[in-house]
């Protein structure tokens, strides 16, 4: 049997299989990522020792801190994010460590100053070290990793797993607990008898080159259960600016710095705007079910689609080649040389990419303060990532084009169609595939509305447009399915009833009567200082920025 069908037999299983004792999800996934260092696999000093032989097998003693095989663990800083096990998959797998039960082998590369880099299998040791230093993404380890900013999604996360493990197995202090105090605990006997047989078997590539380890690890993961395309876009260019610009935004700056050998200013610099960033498209945290229109712009600052969002982002501020990443065969997703990673285009990056996002929100003088509501949510509350890459592409073009004044001057009526036809986003995306897959047909739409409004159209001629266009013409104006025999109120019916009530009282801006987002209200004069203006609450009006910078500027000069 080959190293990958061994992984393909039993992750499978863990993720799929029904082990008892745990109940059965996968709506979140919990992060384990700080709990194995990483580094720089290319760059580790080759030789002739490498890729020897290690120990055949692991306990738990072995993975417990400062021990001195848990001191030589490595993760290559290829190897992705060790975040994508659901609560249930790890309550599973320690249900099966502990119980001594047949465990997959973990794939190991030794490098010449012995240092025992993970292959494949970071999320089968990061499990076990989650239960023994009670670690779930919000313990010592994570604070210090993550320099104590952690997302509040990801320690409720962690308080779930963290719950559902102590009631199917129990702590691994109530384990040590029963050591000391034989009989004090008799639930957990056979357990704790078990857990000293418990092994983790080590299987190891063999070989000085440390490419060929990491080809090892591409081959591995596209045969068992397969990295996602764009993910691995992102570890295949990992040296690379928009790479690097997409894991420092999204971890917020912290975890591990591929930027770190920086100079000092480039690190600052990358981390401050990063940060910035950040808190612009994820702050504040997504609360569910939806009680404010406070909402962020980027949707969950934790999940599987975050990385994705942002790369893809960070993409359409710099203009570069955007390629569906599934279509791309696998011979075309090998590895590739690193180089080391350029300081100055990275910075450019970050920089233009943050420009991008000065655009949807905040307080810049370019800041347009796009509503999330209005944009990036649907009718019944969920959020829309795929609208968030349509329309940052829409107003790169915007601006390529020098069209914001022209955009302001329709945006009222551009925003009540949205509001209105916020079903036709939702069948685009069914229909063209959400993210990369249809954020440039939704894009399409979003311009096909304005370029209508910017030729003097009313939403009934638009909507008469819509029907006769080729692309279009299957749009169907319908409002949400509820359920219309249940006689309780159903979550979706809350939120339906919730954004149509609470848009109705949202700010609009004085200037041009659209809606203002809280993160970019504005306060102006309304007689500027200037020409005798009183600081007063009468001569005082709320306004976007961009509105305020240059439209305001722009009907002055009309009049």
């Amino acid at each position: 049997m080959s190293l990958a069908s061994v992984v393909t037999d039993q992750s499978e299983y863990y993720e799929a299989g029904d082990l008892g004792g745990c109940p059965m999800a996968k709506s979140v996934i919990v992060n384990l990522d700080a709990l194995i260092p990483r580094e720089d696999f290319l760059a580790t000093d080759q030789g002739a020792d490498a890729g020897g032989t290690g120990k055949s097998e692991i306990s738990r003693t072995d993975l417990l801190k400062a021990e001195l095989f848990q001191s030589t663990l490595r993760k290559p800083d290829f190897q992705r994010e060790t975040a994508a096990w659901s609560p249930e998959a790890i309550c599973r797998f320690l249900e099966t460590f502990v119980d001594d039960e047949l465990i997959p082998s973990v794939i190991c590369w030794q490098s010449p100053s012995r240092l025992t880099f993970v292959i494949d299998g970071a999320h089968r040791l990061s499990a076990v070290m989650a239960w023994l230093y009670d670690d779930y993404g919000d313990g010592e380890e994570s604070v210090r990793f993550y320099a104590n900013n952690i997302p509040e999604e990801q320690k409720k996360i962690a308080d779930t797993t963290r719950a559902m493990v102590n009631a199917s197995i129990g702590s691994y202090k109530e384990y040590m607990a029963a050591t000391q105090h034989p009989k004090t605990n008799p639930k957990l006997e056979s357990r704790v008898r078990s857990l000293a047989h418990s092994k983790i078997p080590l299987l190891w590539v063999k070989g000085s080159d440390s490419q060929k380890a990491e080809r090892a690890f591409l081959t591995i993961n596209q045969s068992a259960v397969p990295i996602d395309p764009t993910e691995f876009t992102i570890l295949n260019s990992r040296s690379l600016p928009n790479a690097i610009a997409a894991r420092a935004i999204v971890r917020n700056a912290a975890g591990y710095k591929y930027w770190d050998k920086f100079s000092p200013e480039g690190i600052v610099e990358i981390e401050k705007i990063a940060k910035s960033i950040y808190s612009a498209l994820y702050k504040p945290p997504l609360e569910t079910p939806l009680r404010s229109l406070e909402l962020p712009i980027a949707g969950m600052g934790y999940g599987t689609q975050t990385l994705p969002l942002v790369f893809d982002m960070v993409n359409i501020a710099n203009k570069f080649t955007i390629v569906d990443p599934s279509k791309k065969s696998k011979q075309s997703r090998l590895a590739i040389s690193h180089d080391k990673p350029n300081e100055d285009a990275t910075r450019s990056a970050i920089g233009k990419t943050k420009r991008l996002v000065d655009r949807f929100t905040g307080t810049d003088p370019s800041s347009l303060g796009l509503h999330p509501a209005v944009y990036f949510y649907a009718s019944n509350g969920r959020h829309q990532p795929t609208s968030v890459l349509a329309l940052a592409l829409l107003l790169s073009e915007l601006d390529d084009q020098t069209l914001f004044i022209k955009f302001t001057s329709v945006r009222k009526q551009y925003e009540d169609f949205l509001m209105n036809h916020k079903m036709f986003v939702n069948q685009l995306t069914v229909k063209h595939g959400s993210m990369v897959k249809g954020f440039r047909p939704l894009k399409d739409y979003y311009l096909f509305v304005l370029e209508r409004f910017f030729a003097g159209k009313n939403e009934i001629q638009i909507e008469g447009e819509l029907k006769g266009h080729d692309k279009y013409q299957t749009l169907v104006k319908e409002r949400p399915v509820l359920s219309k025999k249940a006689k309780k109120l159903s979550q979706g019916t809350k939120d339906v009833h919730f954004l149509e009530n609470a848009l109705k009282d949202v700010s609009e801006c004085q200037l041009c009567s659209a809606r203002i987002d809280y993160k970019s209200i504005h306060f102006d004069h309304i007689q500027e200082r200037s020409k005798g203006g009183l600081g007063t609450s009468a001569n005082t009006q709320m306004v976007h920025p961009f509105c305020d910078s240059a439209y305001k500027p722009y009907l002055q000069n009309r009049q």
